[in-house]
């Protein structure tokens, strides 16, 4: 983390642990309806820039960039040639480049394996997770108040004195604002009487009740897209060209099956990535936790990929049951 913004984080009541972690000490917050605006940590930004681009991005991830030609964001992933998701991201076209928003922890492999793609082409891929932080707004009915510009559709952004401001692509209501550091503060510093600033741990628990999982180092290249309900969030095209992955992806559409989908889980134990579920008075896993947060209320909620002729029946995980909760978007049958 840049030590001017961990700096001002600090001044402004954060707690910051190994870096990569933001508290607040707001035990109170009712995170369906209280205003809330969270310093994002634990994710990378990447600008892909360059006449070639859009072409070469358009070749290498599983939605539709087409869709995005005019400033805009939308959910996409990029995969191995079978079809397992080696991350997944936020991607948004600002008209001078492309922002990846991804899992920190998978940063230097991405940056250098798709670096490896470039070759002659005229792109160039640079790490700007320091110096554009990135902050998550959450439950703003009330957006003229802030007194900056805000997009009303989802995946629609706007800029506003150096700030970038998205309609979250995951289509939950949410916002995401990045720009330089010192816009950022000075925002935050105008947003405090409306909003109030909580935890990057509550913002990772807003993504899992927004169904929105996240692959990262423990789980890369163990998925197809379809298992992670990236179809049902429109982060993945069947109508687009050729990508890694493609022949995988489309004949599971079109001939096959999904066997296996991402659920909302809710635990009164905690959870961890990898936590392996199983049958009551059985050994056999079926179905593993990808990404877990604690609610301030101290019960576990997660998204965890189960096999779907399993999930009426009684699921443990450690010899506790775990409860399925209904996402909020719809899964095509």
């Amino acid at each position: 983390m840049q030590e001017t913004w961990k700096a001002f984080l600090e001044q402004e009541g954060a707690t910051i642990l190994n870096d990569d972690v933001i508290n607040f000490n707001h035990s109170d917050i009712d995170l369906t309806k209280t205003p809330l605006a969270a310093p994002i940590s634990g994710f990378a930004m990447l600008a892909v820039s360059g006449n070639d681009r859009h072409v070469f991005l358009h070749g290498q991830f599983i939605n539709d960039l087409n869709l995005i030609e005019e400033p805009a964001a939308q959910i996409s992933a990029w995969c191995n040639p079978k079809g397992q998701l080696i991350t997944n991201f936020i991607i948004i076209n600002t008209g001078i480049a492309y922002l990846l928003i991804f899992k920190a922890d998978l940063k230097e492999f991405v940056q250098k394996r798709l670096g490896m793609f470039v070759m002659r082409s005229d792109v160039t891929i640079n790490d700007i997770s320091d110096s554009s932080p990135i902050l998550g707004l959450a439950n703003c009915n009330d957006v003229a108040s802030l007194n900056i510009i805000f997009p009303t559709t989802t995946g629609e952004i706007s800029a506003d004195e150096g700030l970038i401001v998205i309609s979250h692509p995951d289509g939950s209501g949410r916002y995401l604002i990045t720009g330089s550091i010192e816009a950022l503060q000075k925002n935050i510093s105008n947003f405090k009487n409306s909003l109030t600033m909580t935890g990057s741990h509550n913002w990772n628990l807003l993504d899992i009740l927004a169904g929105l999982p996240w692959i990262t180092s423990l789980t890369q290249e163990q998925y197809l897209p379809q298992m992670l309900n990236l179809d049902a969030l429109n982060g993945l095209s069947y109508q687009k060209g050729c990508y890694p992955g493609q022949e995988v992806i489309a004949r599971l559409h079109y001939r096959g099956e999904v066997k296996k989908r991402l659920c909302l889980l809710k635990s009164e134990q905690h959870l961890s990535i990898g936590d392996p579920l199983t049958l009551e008075h059985s050994d056999n896993v079926v179905g593993n936790v990808l990404n877990a947060e604690t609610h301030p209320d101290e019960s576990c909620y997660a998204l965890a990929v189960i096999a779907l002729d399993k999930v009426n029946d009684k699921l443990m995980i450690e010899n506790n049951e775990v409860a399925i909760i209904e996402l909020p978007y719809a899964i095509e049958s």
